[in-house]
């Protein structure tokens, strides 16, 4: 796999925008099986300013990179970074591209944002190639911190129930403003739902992401249980499309646990 060209493709948008971009390390991991994989076409849903789009593209030697985005404002940008970049808004469930189009779709931290995944999930498989394969990355409902929170009686970070104010989490999140986290899965519930829209789950490792402040020993604390994925603040799971002998969509096959 080539090395990440970072500072050429991310830019201080990218940072704010995609909290992905502060958790390189683990994107490299999650990515790392795709090294020998076919990938002529590559689409990033939630793509933003194209920073990630471009470099997981360029990394897995993609022909060509796509990506959708609800915000008109990051299409320049993604564009001038040569992502074929286009207004969408993944929440309606519609994707414009035929069947079987892509040979890798990557989704990061946009689908706990919507009501329900199943909609945007059967897009996916749809335009997906039998065998191709999706990168997804949500928060850890079952996270240590989110179990910590609700042991002593806060609101789990990660799922909010205000667009307008954060409620019922520590001091230390005053002032911060929501991030739109509807609901947030469990490690066990996403794969066996991936399980349900056709899909074998190839590698699941954890994400990292970026903590503003923290006091030390959470962070020691942090870094010793992450090494178990279930109790990761953030996972990757990457999953391939599984198909039958006559390439319809396969739902039954046991699929490892978590």
């Amino acid at each position: 796999m080539p090395v990440w060209d970072v500072e050429r493709w991310i830019t201080d948008n990218d940072r704010v925008r995609a909290r992905t971009t502060h958790d390189l390390p683990g994107l490299f991991q999650a990515v790392r099986p795709l090294r020998d994989v076919p990938a002529r076409r590559f689409l990033d849903i939630g793509c933003g300013f194209g920073g990630l789009a471009k470099l997981v593209g360029e990394s897995i030697g993609a022909a060509e990179i796509h990506g959708v985005d609800i915000d008109p404002q990051v299409l320049d940008e993604a564009r001038s970074k040569g992502v074929e970049a286009v207004l969408v808004d993944a929440e309606e469930a519609v994707l414009p591209y035929p069947d079987k189009h892509f040979d890798v779709i990557m989704t990061l931290g946009i689908m706990d944002q919507m009501p329900a995944f199943d909609g945007l999930l059967r897009e996916i498989n749809r335009v997906l190639t039998p065998g191709g394969h999706v990168l997804v990355s949500l928060p850890n409902l079952a996270s240590w911190h989110n179990r910590m929170m609700l042991l002593l009686g806060y609101q789990p970070r990660d799922v909010e129930i205000s667009r307008e104010v954060l409620v019922g989490v520590p001091a230390g999140y005053a002032g911060h403003e929501p991030d739109g986290h509807i609901h947030s899965p469990t490690l066990r519930a996403f794969t066996e739902l991936m399980k349900h829209h056709g899909f074998a789950r190839v590698q699941l490792s954890r994400g990292r992401p970026l903590v503003r402040s923290v006091h030390p020993v959470l962070r020691l604390v942090d870094s010793v249980l992450t090494r178990r994925v279930s109790l990761a603040r953030r996972f990757y799971y990457l999953g391939s499309k599984r198909t039958d002998r006559t390439g319809r969509r396969r739902n039954s096959d046991p699929s490892p646990s978590p």
